[in-house]
Parts: C-alpha cells; structure tokens; sequence
C-alpha cells in the first residue's frame, strides 16, 4: 500500500473534515435549544454557561472551516447561512429573553428595548458588509451572549444597561467598528488572552452565584472595556491593514483607474 494517499483518499479525508465541522457548528443549535430551556425555568447559572459554549463553538468553527476549505468540499451546505441561524438565537434572541426573565432592563421598558434590539439586530444580520478588509466588524456584532452576562454579573443597574444596549443596536446600521476576538491580527497576541479570560471569569462568577466576587467584576468590566475601546480606537484610526498591503491595493486602484 501506498504510504501517500491517493487523490480520491485525500478527497473523502477533506469531505469527512468538513462534515465534522458542520456538526462543530450545529451543536450550537443544541447550546440554544438548551440556553431557552434555561431562561424559561428561571435558570440563569444554565442559561449563562450554555451561552459561553455557544460563544466558543462560534469562534472555533470559523477557523476550521477555513483552514480545511469547507465551502469547497461540502457545497450543499452554506457554513455561513447555518452559523447566523444559529447565532441569531444563541447571540440575540436567548440574551434578550435572559434580560427580560431577569428583569434587568428598567420596569415597563423591557418588552420595548428587548424588540428594538432583536428588530435592529436582525437587519444587521442582513448586511452584506458586515466585516471590514481588516477583519473587524461594521458596527456591534449582536455580541450580546458576552454582554449580557456581564451586564448581569457586575450587577449593572437597570437604566445603564438600557442605554448600553440601546446604544449599540444604534451602532449596528453604522460602520462604527468592532474588534473580531479571533480574525484581527493586530494586537491579537492581547485580544485573544483578554477574551478568554473574560470568559473563564464568567463561567467562574455563575457558578459562584449568588456570591458577586469584586476581582470578577472589574474582570469582566475591564475586558469589556478593552475589546469595545479597541474598537473605538479602529474606527478613529482607520484600517488596521499592514501597510504592504494598503500599499498594493492602492496601486491596484490606480492601475484599474
């Protein structure tokens, strides 16, 4: 036998890998199914953690499906479609039903905030300019599976939380920037330690519920402030391409002109 594999071998290997990582994907579909069970019995420690492992599953299948050309080998599958299907129930839809069940949006204004966030949340999801050449994201990603709860965790009061999220979802019809955790190569060597811990934070804080630790609070809070300010700072500063490479597109603009 030959100890290369054949063309047909190497096929059947990339079509396997790309399944695998469809399924990678679809298990976020159980992480909402579960996350809504949560919310509806009161269960804000299980809505939470089912949260962050539909958080982690998001941020690992993109990378997978990348490296292993999914979209090649698996055509009749949109990897793409199946993950805003489920992001808009696990990011969107089981956050504002958490801020709801759990009453942290100001009294009488739940039900009016939560639809506008759902409603601008959607259309975002609909852009077909969602990310930057950079790899940031144009205007807030509907990332409210990690901001809610750590709006929860820090016991954020009612009315603040309110404007917060009424502010981003004003973000997401512009091109106000956001950091992408994983895809943005600047800074990454930071982000990516600052998000993962972010997350452990939240796990360890739910499980400690009802105890709010303060180190966990300003943990949370830091992250956050970190991953929105670095935003901020890239809406300001324009692209973060490496310079080569701006240069290159601008001498390609210039040919086609």
């Amino acid at each position: 036998m030959s100890p290369h594999p054949t063309a047909s071998e190497q096929l059947r290997h990339a079509v396997a890998k790309g399944w695998l990582v469809h399924c990678f994907t679809g298990l976020g579909a159980l992480c909402g199914m579960f996350g809504l069970i949560s919310v509806a019995d009161y269960d804000f420690r299980g809505a939470i953690i089912w949260l962050v492992v539909a958080t982690v599953l998001d941020g690992l299948d993109g990378t997978a499906a990348r490296a292993w050309n999914v979209a090649e080998n698996i055509p009749r599958i949109d990897g793409y479609a199946l993950d805003l299907i489920i992001d808009y129930v696990t990011c969107i839809v089981i956050p504002v039903l958490f801020m709801h069940r759990f009453h942290m949006l100001p009294d009488g204004w739940s039900l009016a905030i939560g639809s506008f966030v759902l409603f601008i949340s959607a259309l975002w999801m609909s852009r077909t300019d969602q990310m930057t050449e950079d790899d940031c994201f144009n205007g807030f990603p509907g990332e409210w599976n990690i901001l809610v709860p750590t709006l929860f965790l820090a016991k954020v009061g009612p009315w603040i939380t309110a404007v917060v999220c009424v502010a981003l979802a004003v973000t997401q019809l512009t091109n106000w920037t956001f950091l992408h955790p994983v895809r943005v190569r600047r800074f990454r060597w930071i982000t990516v330690p600052v998000v993962s811990v972010w997350l452990l934070t939240i796990i360890l804080m739910t499980v400690d519920l009802p105890t709010h630790n303060v180190v966990g609070r300003v943990i949370v809070m830091t992250a956050a402030f970190y991953v929105f300010g670095m935003g901020t700072w890239r809406s300001i500063s324009g692209s973060w391409l490496p310079a080569d490479v701006e240069a290159r597109k601008a001498a390609v603009a210039a040919r086609a002109a």
